[in-house]
C-alpha cells in the first residue's frame, strides 16, 4: 500500500476501510459484489430497493470562497449538481435508472455565509436537475427536507442528499465480475452533450487537498471560518487566476461539477437491453472515494489490470503544487476516469454499445484493460504515465 498521503494527514480517509469494517456487520446487503448496498423488497417480490445518502464534501467551502471573491451567487446551484450525482450515479451503477425519490438536509451557519442566497440558489439548482433528468427519461421526485441553523457545529454550510429508488431484480447490475472481462472508462473531463461548459474532471473527491494546496495563504486570514486553524491554505493562486493549461480559472476548475453519470448509465443499459445483452455488463463503478482503486468494491477475487491514459491538467497541477506521490494521487482522485464499465467481450456487443453511448453523450471513452483471477481479495494494478502501482 502507498505511504500516508497529504490528504490523509489533513484528516480525511479516502479508503473508508474502518467505516466499512464496522457497518458491514449490521447492513442488510443482498448483493455484496455490486457497487451499492441493496436489499430485496419483501413487500414487492421480484423488486429490489436502495437508499443512498451523500453530498459534495468540502466543495461547499470552496463555493463560499468563490462567492466571496467573485460575487457570483449562481455558483451555489452547482452544489446540487455535485450532491445529486454523488447519489444518483452510484445507484444507477447498480441498475436503478427510473424514478428517484429525493430529500435533503442543509446545515448552515448564517452568521458566516449568506443563508438566503444559498438556499435560493440551491432551489434553482434542483429545478435545473429535475428538468435535465426528465429530458433523458429519469424522474426526480423532490420530497423536501430539513434546513438547520447550526452555528456551533458548522462554520459555513453542508448539504447532503438522500435518494431512494426501486428496480426489478432482473435489471440489477450485480458486480458478478469474471476473469477475462474487459474494463472500459468514461472521462470525467471535457464537455458532455448536455453540459453548458467544459469540465476539468474534478468530481467531488480530493477537495480538501486540492483547495488547501492551491488556494492563497492570505485567504485563511481573510476568511478564517473557511479553514481549520492547523491546516491553512498553502498555495499561490487566487480564485480568479486563469491557467492556460486548464482553459479556465483555477476556481472554475476546482468547482467543475460532477458529471451526471446516471444519464450516461441509462443510455448504456437501455442500449444493451435493445440488443438483449444486459447480461454482458457485469459491473459499473463511479470513481469517487478511492479514485482509480474504487473498482475493488466490485466482484470477488478479481485483479483489475488497467492502462491509465494521461490525466487532465488539473490533477497535474495539484500534484505539482502538493508534491504528493502519483501513487497516492491515483487513490485520492479519479485522474480523469469518472465511470468504469466491466463486462464480457463476447461478440464485441458490449464494446459496440459503449462506443454508441460515448458518441451519443460526447463523453470520451477509454479501453482500460482486463480482469484476472486473484486469490483472497480484489486487487488493482495500474500502469500510468507516471509509474506502475499495485493496490
Amino acid at each position: 500500500m502507498p505511504k500516508q498521503s497529504i490528504y490523509e494527514k489533513l484528516g480525511v480517509d479516502p479508503h473508508k476501510d474502518n467505516v466499512r469494517g464496522v457497518f458491514e456487520k449490521i447492513m442488510k446487503n443482498d448483493f455484496p459484489n455490486a457497487f451499492c448496498v441493496m436489499a430485496r423488497d419483501k413487500k414487492n417480490p421480484g423488486w429490489v430497493k436502495v437508499k443512498h445518502s451523500d453530498g459534495s464534501g468540502s466543495k461547499s467551502i470552496q463555493r463560499c470562497l468563490h462567492y466571496f471573491e467573485t460575487g457570483d451567487e449562481t455558483i451555489f446551484q452547482e452544489e446540487i449538481f455535485d450532491a445529486l450525482s454523488s447519489n444518483t450515479g452510484d445507484i444507477a451503477a447498480s441498475g436503478f435508472i427510473d424514478t428517484y425519490e429525493v430529500t435533503d438536509v442543509i446545515n448552515i451557519n448564517s452568521k458566516n455565509v449568506p443563508k438566503d442566497i444559498i438556499l435560493k440558489q440551491l432551489g434553482l439548482g434542483f429545478l435545473k436537475m429535475i428538468e435535465l433528468y426528465k429530458k433523458f427519461g429519469l424522474e426526480i421526485e423532490f420530497l423536501g427536507g430539513e434546513t438547520a441553523d447550526l452555528p456551533d457545529q458548522v462554520n459555513s454550510y453542508a448539504i447532503d442528499i438522500d435518494v431512494r429508488a426501486t428496480a426489478p431484480e432482473a435489471d440489477i447490475i450485480r458486480g458478478n465480475i469474471e476473469a477475462g472481462d474487459s474494463i472500459f472508462g468514461f472521462s470525467s473531463a471535457g464537455q458532455a452533450e448536455w453540459e453548458e461548459k467544459p469540465n476539468s474532471g474534478m468530481m467531488t473527491n480530493g477537495l480538501t487537498m486540492a483547495r488547501t494546496c492551491l488556494m492563497r495563504a492570505d485567504y485563511a486570514k481573510k476568511y478564517p471560518f473557511l479553514v481549520r486553524e492547523k491546516y491553512p491554505y498553502l498555495g499561490k493562486y487566487k480564485v480568479e487566476d486563469r491557467i492556460d493549461e486548464l482553459g479556465m480559472t483555477i476556481g472554475e476548475a476546482i468547482l467543475s461539477p460532477t458529471r451526471q453519470w446516471a444519464i450516461v448509465i441509462k443510455f448504456l443499459i437501455e442500449e444493451l437491453k435493445k440488443k438483449k445483452a444486459l447480461h454482458l455488463l457485469h459491473g459499473l463503478c463511479i470513481n469517487t472515494g478511492g479514485g482509480l482503486t474504487k473498482v475493488r468494491s466490485l466482484g470477488n477475487n478479481i485483479r483489475y489490470i488497467k492502462q491509465i491514459p494521461d490525466c487532465p491538467p488539473l490533477f497535474k497541477l495539484i500534484q505539482n503544487e502538493s508534491k504528493e506521490s502519483w501513487e497516492n494521487m491515483c487513490v485520492t482522485f479519479n485522474m480523469g476516469i469518472g465511470l468504469e464499465a466491466v463486462g464480457s467481450g463476447e461478440g464485441g456487443i458490449l464494446k459496440e454499445a459503449i462506443d454508441f453511448v460515448s458518441k451519443e453523450t460526447s463523453v470520451e471513452l477509454y479501453e482500460l484493460g482486463k480482469c484476472e483471477e486473484a486469490k483472497g481479495k480484489n486487487e488493482v494494478e495500474l500502469s500510468t504515465p507516471f509509474g506502475s502501482f499495485q493496490y
